[in-house]
Formats: C-alpha cells, sequence, structure tokens
C-alpha cells in the first residue's frame, strides 16, 4: 500500500496528465511546455484583471471631485480592459482543460491539427492559421 500512495504522490508532483489529440502529433515535452506557458499566462492575466478592478475600485473609493470625469473614463477603460483579460482568461483555462481531457492541438473549425509553431506563439488558441483566416475573409466580406 506504501508504494501506491508513493506513486500517487510523485504523479500529483509532477502535474497533472497532458495529453493532446492524437492527430495533434504533439511530444511529451511540447505538451510539457505548451502547459507551462498557458499556466503561466494564467498566471499573468489573473494579476492583470485583480491589478486593474483594484484600480477601478480604488478610484470610486477615493473621488477628486475636480477631475471627475477623466476618473469615470478611467475606471470605465479599466474595467473593460479587464473584461477583455477575463475573456481570454477564459480561453487559456479552456486550452488546460483540453490538454487534460485529450482535446487539445486540434482546430475546432476544421478538426484539422493546428501547427506546433502557432501552439508555441498562442497556446490558447482554437483555431488554425487557415481556419482563422477562412474567418476573418468571412467577417470583411459581409
Amino acid at each position: 500500500m506504501k508504494d501506491a500512495s508513493r506513486e500517487t504522490a510523485a504523479s500529483e508532483a509532477a502535474g497533472p496528465v497532458l495529453r493532446a489529440d492524437p492527430d495533434a502529433s504533439l511530444s511529451a515535452k511540447q505538451l510539457r511546455a505548451l502547459y507551462d506557458k498557458l499556466r503561466g499566462e494564467e498566471a499573468r492575466l489573473a494579476e492583470e484583471i485583480r491589478r486593474h478592478i483594484s484600480e477601478a475600485t480604488e478610484a470610486e473609493r477615493h473621488p477628486d471631485e475636480g477631475d471627475q470625469a477623466s476618473q469615470n473614463a478611467n475606471q470605465a477603460y479599466l474595467l473593460r480592459y479587464a473584461d477583455k483579460q477575463n475573456k481570454q482568461l477564459q480561453q487559456v483555462r479552456r486550452a488546460l482543460q483540453k490538454l487534460q481531457t485529450g482535446e487539445y492541438g486540434v482546430c475546432e473549425g476544421s478538426g484539422e491539427p493546428i501547427g506546433v509553431q502557432r501552439l508555441m506563439l498562442r497556446p490558447w488558441t482554437r483555431y488554425s492559421v487557415e481556419y482563422k483566416e477562412q474567418i476573418d475573409r468571412e467577417r470583411r466580406h459581409r
């Protein structure tokens, strides 16, 4: 029984089991690098969101009546930016979840593998370059 608990502890210390879609052809080393990038981005975004919301609420608590319009505009900007960052954070967390369920590395639109270079640059991406370009072309022609 001691050996089983040691294996579990060692497994938990190493982190979650990472799996990509078989079509993605990502090595264990690439998966670990992508996971580490996603975790770093998750921490960065969470801190940035916290900071922007804190700044926005702090300005609300200590208003300078002489510059109220400017403060309101700044507060609105901070909250919009925090909302944008929150959407990106959701994408990062979705990618982390897909890394653990074995769905990572394939385009959600076409089902084709996403290139390793694209994943390394933007590990939370949902689409291959080709599919994203197709979406952008269709949006321009609407």
